[in-house]
């Protein structure tokens, strides 16, 4: 073999390898894509209550049927209807996936509760909603 087509050869194996190592980390990142998705199961606890009671606000965070204790971020966006956001609170996560916090509710209405999770390279927002009355 001529300088040449050697030179030529080791070019075109050192491209196999180049193109076989980016394709792998394609690879990858598509199976993180692809993961299981996770699951949040938003609670209200109770569901319905009179002004100045609390109510208990959960989150129960799940990837295939395990915990998620990691997540990136979590907060409950509350909402009285017609009035705009009354807060975005960050909650902390407390055990077995869940995040959770008590809220007090001195407003008559209805509210919508919105829990943004982000875990695991994904974003969940389940809804409830809350009737307040007198």
């Amino acid at each position: 073999m001529t300088t040449k087509k050697v030179a030529l050869f080791a070019a075109m194996v050192l491209m196999a390898v180049a193109l076989a190592a980016c394709s792998d980390s394609q690879a990858e990142y598509s199976d993180d894509v692809m993961a299981e998705p996770i699951i949040v199961e938003l609670t209200l606890t109770p569901e319905s209550i009179q002004a100045g009671e609390k109510v208990l606000i959960q989150a129960k965070v799940t990837q295939a049927g395990n915990p998620v204790e990691d997540a990136n971020d979590v907060e409950f966006e509350v909402t009285l209807e017609g009035g705009g956001v009354q807060a975005k609170v960050p909650v902390k996560h407390d055990q077995d996936g869940v995040y959770q916090m008590e809220k007090t509710f001195p407003d008559v209405g209805t509210y919508r509760i919105v829990s943004h999770v982000t875990a695991r390279g994904q974003h969940s927002m389940p809804l409830k909603e809350l009737t307040v009355t007198e």
